[in-house]
């Protein structure tokens, strides 16, 4: 999906969704605990469906409910039975924080695992874990996109850089615990990102965990038992990070919801952004809060007359994109002044930005959102490619950036393909439950995966799959209607509810009607449709169809007169 932004401020109140990285910590460690946690206000993005999926192939029961996630854990124990069972195959999505959280996790309650992942999730650096495997005997093993370790992870020492990445210490803190003997975490470096290992450190003693700090690194007493909570999510800091600097750039918005002082270590962005804006030239380490690099480069590139370094931020190179680079490029596309430096941007602030480009989101939820509120001050219309990438963290981040009164255009790569006995499936597996707690909905799966077959082996009916990305997102199924002397009917048409709101169906239907026209010819189509599904009554009214007063049992007949009949 590309979308185009038409620049001009936001305004209003908004709340930042649930915290990724305290939601991926408070359910790992309710899946360790025995009996029913309940995780409460816990974010619903990509990372964190991935970290459910994998919990769950790791023996915990997971139950989403509204916002709250019920987790009926695993009990785990070096002596567990899971142990005996096969190893699990644990798809990461594009989630850093599960592959490297639950690496150390499957050795300690399952003897291994094989991980994958997509996008650049299987070539983040992993050497930390491996030196130290090689030390303890531990296999692991890259085939075909795919990790497999395999071995006992054993109490003691363990040695690790903590100039890497934190969510390697977190893996190690998760599991440690849960061996017989006591261990030690060691870093060989001052660690970056401190913060988010605090993060850990209270997620574990919230659920009765000691970890006890030293001088450069923690003393994990083992055999310690996780025991059950439950406990609500923060707001994300990291995510508030964007409608601040949007506040920055002159949107009047009130950013509702966050806890400060937080335990997350991004709430630290008003320090960051105060001293950025206090002289004329000060140097902001970003060490410790990398995320929060993308919104401040942002608020930097429109300080007029501020000259802005972030610095010590070369890990930023290793996330979904390489974070400098991407910056980089998308803020000097908008026509902002940055110099890219080893390990640091150098950001010379503008009173303004030309915009009026197509800029590229890097499949990088946070630089497809610092293009979109730097787009708030620039001059011209600001297009931005790949813009669904934002689902990784945030999925309604267009939805609450429309609300406030963001103006933007939604454009769609929509394609079709025939549906036949391979992949009707697909299309009937496209759930209708608008908060997506139940992606197979039975209900409806029931009748639609009975027409759809239906119509896969019966000729007087054609099946097209809805495509977006080459994802599938709807479908439609036409024919001849005998009722009306065998005109083109169509039938069943059906866009998967994450998409409703969004201008996909109505970018999809023209398509959809282009072949019924190359199948039956130019002339008039009929549907059916019930009269209080207002939503699709206005798509099709908006599209040429008008009501012929005529009902077939409780649906009201539509007719979209030939295009020659048209004025």
């Amino acid at each position: 999906m590309n979308v185009t932004i038409t620049p001009g401020k936001l305004s209003g109140a908004v709340t930042p969704p649930p915290s990724k990285s305290q939601a991926h910590r408070l359910l790992i460690a309710a899946a360790l605990a025995g009996g029913e946690s309940v995780i409460s206000n816990a974010a619903r993005s990509q990372d964190i469906a991935a970290t459910i999926a994998c919990l769950e192939e790791l023996g915990a029961g997971v139950t989403p409910s509204g916002d709250a996630v019920a987790v009926r854990g695993m009990g785990a124990s070096p002596m567990s039975p899971l142990r005996r069972m096969a190893y699990p195959r644990l798809f990461c999505g594009e989630s850093g924080s599960t592959l490297r959280f639950l690496i150390p996790v499957a050795l300690a309650v399952r003897g291994g695992g094989v991980f994958t992942g997509k996008g650049r999730l299987m070539e983040r650096p992993l050497a930390p874990y491996f030196d130290m495997f090689d030390e303890k005997g531990i296999s692991h093993a890259f085939k075909d996109g795919a990790l497999t370790v395999a071995g006992m992870l054993t109490p003691g020492e363990y040695r690790l850089p903590g100039n890497v990445s934190s969510q390697f210490v977190t893996g190690l803190l998760y599991a440690l615990p849960l061996l017989e003997g006591d261990s030690q975490i060691v870093l060989t470096t001052p660690p970056e990102s401190a913060g988010y290992i605090g993060m850990t450190v209270d997620a574990l003693a919230q659920f009765g965990v000691r970890v006890e700090p030293q001088e450069n690194g923690w003393f994990i007493p083992g055999g310690q038992i996780y025991r059950p909570r439950s406990l609500a999510v923060e707001a994300d800091w990291s995510q508030a990070g964007f409608w601040f600097a949007a506040v920055s750039l002159g949107s009047p918005l009130e950013v509702r919801g966050m806890r400060a002082p937080s335990i997350q270590g991004d709430w630290h962005w008003l320090d960051l952004h105060e001293r950025m804006c206090a002289a004329p030239s000060a140097d902001i380490d970003v060490s410790q809060n990398p995320d929060l690099v993308p919104p401040l480069a942002a608020a930097a590139a429109l300080e007029g007359g501020r000259v802005t370094p972030l610095t010590n931020a070369a890990r930023l190179r290793m996330k979904e994109s390489d974070r400098l680079a991407s910056v980089t490029a998308v803020l000097s596309a908008l026509g902002a002044e940055v110099e890219e430096g080893p390990d640091f941007l150098k950001i010379t602030g503008k009173d303004a930005l030309a915009g009026g480009v197509t800029v590229d989101s890097f499949n990088d939820h946070r630089i497809a959102m610092m293009a979109a509120i730097a787009a708030t001050r620039c001059i011209n219309p600001v297009t931005i490619n790949g813009a669904e990438c934002v689902a990784k963290s945030y999925p309604d981040f267009w939805e609450e950036y429309e609300r406030l009164g963001g103006k933007i255009e939604r454009l769609y790569a929509l394609s079709l393909a025939p549906i036949g006995p391979d992949n009707w499936k697909k299309a009937a597996f496209l759930t209708t439950d608008a908060e997506r707690l139940n992606p197979l909905d039975q209900q409806w799966v029931t009748s639609n995966a009975f027409s759809l077959l239906q119509a896969v082996y019966d000729p007087a009916w054609t099946c097209r799959l809805i495509l977006s990305n080459g994802k599938p997102v709807g479908f439609a199924f036409f024919g001849l209607w005998e009722k009306r002397g065998n005109a083109p009917l169509l039938c069943r048409y059906m866009i998967d509810v994450d998409c409703q709101g969004r201008g996909l169906g109505s970018q999809a239907l023209p398509l959809v009607l282009d072949e019924m026209y190359a199948l039956y010819g130019r002339g008039e189509i009929y549907l059916t449709v019930e009269p209080e599904n207002t939503r699709a009554v206005r798509l099709y009214e908006r599209f040429g169809f008008r009501p012929t007063g005529e009902f077939d049992c409780t649906e009201a007949v539509y007719v979209r007169p030939a295009p020659s009949q048209e004025g």
